[in-house]
């Protein structure tokens, strides 16, 4: 796999998993608004809030995590890319 295949991959990668935690929080959000208070008004507003800084989370610490593992090598130098 060519080196920067594998780098989108990876910051693509982190973005959606940003994208399912903010997911995951406007679940437990909404299901605790539903057990206090019976309705939500707001829940395309804030799953939209949310998944939206999941994803521009994710597409932040993508590049910074390849950086660490892949360029300065923190999880081995068997993983360091070579140019």
């Amino acid at each position: 796999m060519d080196i920067s295949a594998k780098e989108i991959a990876y910051v693509v990668l982190w973005g959606l998993t940003g994208m399912l935690v903010a997911l995951l929080a406007g679940g437990i959000i909404e299901l605790l608004s539903y057990w206090m208070i019976d309705r939500l008004s707001l829940t395309a507003v804030l799953y939209g809030i949310l998944i939206s800084q999941g994803l521009v989370f994710g597409l932040v610490v993508g590049p910074i995590a390849w950086k660490k593992v892949y360029l300065e090598g923190a999880r081995g130098k068997k993983y360091v890319v070579k140019k």
